[in-house]
């Protein structure tokens, strides 16, 4: 997985740096498809802005955004906001699948209906002839 960290109006130091790498490799565990991720930290207002995009061969990407005054409060925020996504359409796939499995065979007839005795035909026969005489 290929993880690109860039900064927008900011300098990313080299410990924040770490940090959001550490963090976003944990996304593997929820998708083992992932490809890239890309995060973009900016400066925006008094607060900091940190924006992820996961791009999994799988699906479409998933994206997320965060805003607070701390910036490693922002990433442990988006990265929340993007394993949430993740764990989502997980779960999403995994019951298209169970929908997609063929129905089961109807059970046999023995099982639906306990075996009755029947009368004979002489007996059914005989039971008419009375009620027709």
């Amino acid at each position: 997985m290929k993880i690109t960290i860039t900064g927008r109006g900011i300098e990313v130091q080299d410990a924040t740096r770490d940090y959001a790498q550490e963090k976003a490799r944990k996304l593997e565990r929820f998708d083992d498809q992932l490809q890239k991720v890309e995060i973009v930290m900016a400066a925006q207002g008094d607060g900091k802005l940190v924006e992820m995009k996961a791009v999994s061969r799988r699906g479409q990407p998933v994206i997320g955004t965060s805003e607070h005054e701390d910036l490693y409060a922002a990433i442990d925020g988006v990265i929340d906001k993007v394993v949430g996504q993740l764990s989502k359409a997980n779960k999403k796939r995994k019951d298209r699948r169970k929908r997609s499995e063929r129905v089961p065979p109807p059970p046999e007839p023995s099982d639906l209906v306990e075996d009755e005795v029947l009368d004979t035909y002489e007996d059914v026969v005989e039971e008419f002839s009375e009620k027709l005489d």
